[in-house]
């Protein structure tokens, strides 16, 4: 990481608060997603399509490949041929052969459209990064996988958020915006300049200035997921083995969380 926010988070963020339960943003995208409603079916612990977290690694591997390199060497690789490096082979996780292909051609030209545009000079100070952040207000501790964030072009402080994510709907978009907000104001004392989230297969993009939503309702925002989550938890019975890990703090981050 380099630049202000980069300094700021590794003097700010505490990576030890053992005494406080820990709310994981990826799992509560999933349960908005509807991940719990696959739980009895067999489907993976996540809950979700095995075909949607292999496009959600795909796509955050290709990401994180494509803002590793120098702007220079960026405006030299198309984004396609690292796609192509980290896209799933054809097997039963697709329904079926024109799914696979259809969602392949429709990620790729997205993505395509989008780096085409988006910081092409720029280096981020947060790339697929796990942080975790205490909330004392609501004796939890957030853990945020942030993809990518920019300094600000105005006061170089302040943090230009953007997310991508596979597909999403009105709420996982509401709970990453109340996470990102109650995130950024406990860790750096004020909210993201702004959050994008795009939507992929959609082909859509929704900007949100950091200080639309104030950070009280942020708060009792997160306070409901966290009581939400533990409710959809002692409903399945127990985490799995590797939630239990993840909850010691042993998540991959290489991996970029289990999206």
């Amino acid at each position: 990481m380099g630049g202000p926010a980069g300094s700021w988070m590794k003097k700010s963020v505490n990576l030890h608060t053992p005494s406080y339960k820990r709310l994981h943003d990826y799992r509560v995208e999933h349960i908005m997603l509807g991940g719990t409603e696959n739980l009895s079916s067999g489907a993976p612990a996540t809950g979700l399509p095995r075909w949607r977290q292999q496009v959600q690694y795909a796509v955050g591997h290709t990401l994180n490949d494509f803002y590793s390199l120098l702007p220079e060497i960026r405006r030299e690789t198309p984004i396609q041929f690292l796609l192509e490096r980290r896209w799933p082979p054809r097997g039963d996780a697709f329904p079926s052969l024109l799914q696979y292909w259809d969602i392949k051609t429709s990620i790729a030209d997205e993505l395509m459209r989008i780096v085409s545009t988006n910081h092409l000079e720029e280096i981020p100070v947060m790339l697929y990064e796990q942080w975790y952040v205490p909330i004392p207000e609501l004796n939890l501790e957030l853990s945020m996988i942030t993809q990518l964030a920019w300094n600000s072009a105005q006061n170089g402080r302040s943090l230009n958020i953007q997310k991508f994510m596979v597909n999403g709907n009105e709420d996982t978009i509401a709970g990453f915006l109340h996470m990102a907000n109650v995130f950024c104001y406990a860790a750096y004392g004020e909210p993201a300049e702004t959050v994008e989230i795009y939507s992929l297969l959609e082909g859509r993009k929704y900007s949100y200035k950091g200080n639309a939503v104030p950070y009280k309702e942020s708060l009792d925002y997160v306070r409901l997921l966290s009581v939400f989550l533990e409710q959809e938890v002692h409903a399945d019975g127990s985490l799995s083995c590797s939630d239990r890990r993840k909850d010691r703090g042993e998540a991959n981050v290489g991996g970029f969380g289990p999206m």
